[in-house]
């Protein structure tokens, strides 16, 4: 082979290269997003500074009740006309996305606490989903809101997340310091707390697949932060 074939055999390579390099980078920069945060008992001013670091453009409240006792800046009207001066649009999709039902067809056999996996299947919730969906794939930055100060302890993590990213969706959870952690980060530590190993095998049967870890933790973890038909819980 000449040196001239060399030479363009070598840049054949290196625009493929590029080629592959910038395809890598569009679905990089292409793959969808959203962020949550819970609003606990920051300052608003704090509250929408953390949404700003962020790029946030879109703020869904998820609470099935939209407002607080003790925190009258989540007031719905509150916040929205506090966001609505930092340039931040306000929802309230918390009759799609809510934690709260009273339709006993979601609950568990028990009829006692409201069971995510139902939730999940119901009409609304999955227009909820679609929403979201349809909004990040538009190129919005989305936020949704609760009111817990942990992710962890909240059903935007435990059923809502799930399903977002079952569609795809990156989860991404500001916390209350501001640093921002990943949906598979709050997953493992729930495999932590439950003792839920995977990928071992013994003599006598399979280990367990991630996937099938991760979904016997988010069962366990809607037993322990689903709403309880019985409380009488106050308003956040």
């Amino acid at each position: 082979m000449s040196i001239g074939s060399l030479c363009i055999a070598e840049l054949d390579i290196r625009c493929t290269f590029v080629i592959m390099s910038v395809k890598n980078m569009e679905n990089t920069t292409n793959k969808l997003s959203c962020f949550t945060i819970g609003h606990s008992t920051h300052e608003i001013d704090s509250f929408i500074n953390l949404l700003q670091l962020n790029g946030v453009e879109w703020l869904v409240d998820v609470r099935s009740i939209p407002y607080s006792q003790h925190n009258p800046q989540y007031n719905k009207e509150n916040l929205k006309t506090d966001l609505g001066k930092s340039h931040i649009s306000y929802v309230h999709m918390g009759n799609l996305l809510g934690a709260r039902h009273s339709n006993p067809n979601l609950y568990f056999d028990d009829k006692e606490m409201v069971d995510f996996k139902k939730v999940r299947d119901s009409d609304g919730f999955k227009h909820g989903i679609d929403k979201i969906v349809n909004g990040v794939s538009k190129g919005f930055n989305i936020c949704l809101m609760c009111s817990e100060k942990d992710p962890f302890d909240c059903h935007r993590f435990v059923l809502i997340s799930y399903a977002l990213e079952k569609k795809g969706v990156t989860v991404k959870h500001i916390l209350e310091n501001g640093d921002v952690i990943t949906n598979q980060v709050l997953e493992e530590r729930m495999l932590l707390k439950y003792k839920i190993e995977y990928g071992k095998a013994t003599l006598f049967e399979m280990g367990k697949t991630r996937e099938e870890a991760v979904e016997e933790g988010y069962e366990k973890r809607n037993h322990d932060i689903g709403y309880i038909k019985a409380d009488v819980a106050s308003i956040s």
